[in-house]
């Protein structure tokens, strides 16, 4: 899901980035303008990334629900979450 996510928001920025350009370019506005514009666009991303950051947990921790119910009602023991961390290798330099 994140890597559907991340370009769309990607490209969501990109295009209300470039509409604002456009609009402050063609009225005459200047620089100013296009700083608050890119102010603006910056706030929408950051927006939006927490809130698909949110949406992402909260499907993972459902999904984790449903697949614990399941082996619970199979009388097995839930497998224990993975974690990011977990399957990364350290055989590098960060």
């Amino acid at each position: 899901m994140v890597a559907v996510v991340a370009p769309l928001g990607r490209f969501l920025l990109t295009a209300a980035a470039s509409a604002g350009l456009v609009k402050a370019l063609s009225d005459g506005r200047g620089g100013a303008a296009l700083r608050r514009t890119a102010v603006s666009t910056a706030k929408v991303g950051i927006r939006a990334s927490r809130a698909a950051e949110v949406g992402v947990e909260k499907l993972r921790l459902s999904t984790g629900d449903v697949v614990a119910q399941a082996h619970a009602e199979l009388g097995e023991p839930a497998p224990v979450p993975r974690t990011p961390s977990a399957e990364h290798s350290h055989d590098h330099d960060h």
